[in-house]
């Protein structure tokens, strides 16, 4: 993996979505998605093909690089081009590093 980040390479512009859980006034509990930043990445593509019951699948995945967010986790959503993404992971490039990646996959539906 790459260590230097040029700025340049932050070219696509993706919003970052806490899902938190809110209760409602029966005391019923559902998920709630806030949107909280809206941050330049580095988007690179993925596509991984399978065969899933005899069928050829594919499993789109991206991976983004962004600056640290100090309150992100696997628990936030991630909407690049109108399309919702999970976190699946989130590492660190180096640890004196101002940036991360992270390892999304795309939410069906």
């Amino acid at each position: 993996m790459e260590t230097t980040i040029r700025i340049g390479d932050l070219d696509t512009q993706v919003e970052l979505q806490k899902l938190g859980q809110s209760i409602g006034s029966q005391g019923q509990k559902s998920w709630a998605v806030t949107a909280r930043y809206t941050v330049w990445a580095k988007v690179e593509r993925n596509v991984n093909e399978g065969l899933g019951d005899e069928n050829l699948e594919a499993n789109a995945s991206l991976t983004i690089t962004i600056y640290k967010v100090s309150d992100l986790s696997t628990r936030w959503r991630v909407v690049v081009g109108g399309k919702t993404y999970e976190v699946r992971s989130i590492d660190p490039i180096s640890r004196a590093s101002l940036f991360c990646t992270l390892s999304l996959t795309a939410i069906d539906g």
